[in-house]
Parts: C-alpha cells; structure tokens; sequence
C-alpha cells in the first residue's frame, strides 16, 4: 500500500521507483511493468518529478516527459487501471493527479507569477509574490445505484458506447451536502425522485481529478424522464438481465454488483 504521511520529500534517487507519463499516457514494457529505477531511463532537462511517497519501503515519484523517451511503449492509463489490484490502482490514480497538479500550476491563479517551488511536505505551491497555496484539485462527484423493487436504474450518457450503461453521477456543486447532490442529480438527469440515500463507498478517479463518492438509493417516485443533452436512454433493469455494465475496477461496477448482492440478501 502507498504511504503518504507528510514526511519531508526527497530528491529524486537512484535507490527511488519512478512512475514516467508521456502526454498523459503511462510508459510501460513489454510486460506492462510501470515502476522503474533511475538507472532504467535517460532524464532530461524538461522532465519534471513529483513526490507521491512510499510505495512497500521505497520513495516513489511520478515523472512527466515532454518528449517519448526510448525503448517504452505507451499505455493509456483507463486501460492499465483496469488490470491493477485496488493498491495499485490507488497508487496509479494518486501519480497522474499529481503530475497534472504540477503540470496545471506552473504559474500563480491569483497574479500570474511563475511558481518554480514546491513545498517541502506538503503538496502545494506558494506563490513567492502574493502567497496563495496551489494544492492539488480534488473534485467530488457523486455516483448513485438506485433501486426499484427487484429492478435498479441504469442509464447510458450522450457520449457513452451503444448497449453500455452505467450509474446516475454528477458533480457537487458550492454549497450542498453529498446527499443533496445525489438528490438534485437523479431528478435533473432522469426526472426522478429518491429516498433512503447512504454512502457505500469511494474512488479516486484521475481524469483528472475527480473523487467518486458512492451511493445506493430507492425509487420514490415519478417517471423516467431522460434529459436532453445528457442521457441518451434510461431504464428499470431486472437484477438477473443487467445489460453491459462498467467493469469492476471502477466505483460504478462495484456499485451496481454491491447493490445487486444487498438487494439479494434481504429477499
């Protein structure tokens, strides 16, 4: 498991493990192996590194090339996700928010001054004119399994792949609980109303900085009502006749076949 702490960052060291993105893609070999040693790869004057802690006893940093480096092949990093235990996914998912931390702050939001230095500790970047903390964004999204009866909700965006659905999510807006984002979501996506909402579970989910809070919910009331511009279509499924749903590395795979082992075991 990653250990984060807020122990002084070091240096980059040969003795370290490196995770290398080239434009956002994780280089890998052959083999799919993504951490490597310094002496394994050719820095160059752009590459910029990022501390991201301990990973089972060595310091592991995430470093951004702005040219391929040779002899790596390029992995998208959904796919790479995907075929990682959740320790590892964490630790994939905690790199590239990182690097594109540090890539997105290079000058100050406030008074546009060139930012050079990060914290010892801490991952932020003060600002040496106005002193404003740049820390990593992090923005919380709600994602919501909802039941009826023996059914639950699934619907497919505008932009998904036809036949893939998934679940109800959204992110929260200034001001509202994570419940209230679920409940304002479900009726502006679907037209429909909950009850009964509790948290289940979360995930980080790098694209780029999104954290998916997870929820189940029950049907109160009213008619599916796709929105225009948002959801293609949207229906009641059987539990025992799903159509093709996320795979189970993400929060909303895991989601739907909690939610489905919960709904079976109080029948």
């Amino acid at each position: 498991m990653l250990e984060i702490g807020t122990q002084l960052h070091p240096t980059p060291h040969p003795d370290a493990l490196f995770i290398l993105l080239h434009r956002n893609q994780v280089l890998v070999e052959a083999d799919k192996r993504y951490l490597f040693k310094l002496a394994e790869f050719q820095p160059d004057a752009s590459m910029s590194a990022v501390f991201c802690g301990q990973w089972q006893g060595q310091d592991v940093f995430v470093c951004s090339f702005t040219n391929l480096p040779k002899g790596f092949i390029e992995a998208d990093l959904r796919e790479l996700l995907f075929t990682q235990d959740n320790d590892q996914y964490l630790l994939l998912s905690r790199a590239h928010q990182l690097a594109t931390w540090d890539k997105d702050h290079k000058f100050c939001g406030r008074c546009g001054t060139k930012m050079d230095k990060k914290h010892p500790r801490e991952h932020t970047k003060i600002c040496p004119s106005c002193n404003l903390r740049h820390y990593p964004r992090i923005s919380p999204c709600i994602i919501v399994s909802i039941r009826k009866g023996n059914s639950v909700l699934l619907a497919r965006g505008l932009h998904a792949p036809k036949g893939k659905f998934s679940n109800i999510a959204g992110f929260v807006e200034a001001g509202e609980t994570l419940e209230q984002a679920v409940a304002r979501e479900v009726q502006e996506e679907v037209g429909l109303k909950v009850k009964n909402i509790r948290y289940v579970d979360s995930q980080p989910w790098s694209f780029p900085h999104q954290l998916m809070v997870g929820f189940f919910a029950d049907y109160e009331s009213g008619e599916i009502q796709p929105a225009p511009g948002e959801i293609d279509e949207a229906d009641w499924y059987p539990l025992d006749d799903l159509p093709h749903i996320p795979n189970p590395a993400t929060i909303s795979g895991q989601l739907i076949l909690r939610h489905i082992e919960h709904i079976q075991q109080q029948d």
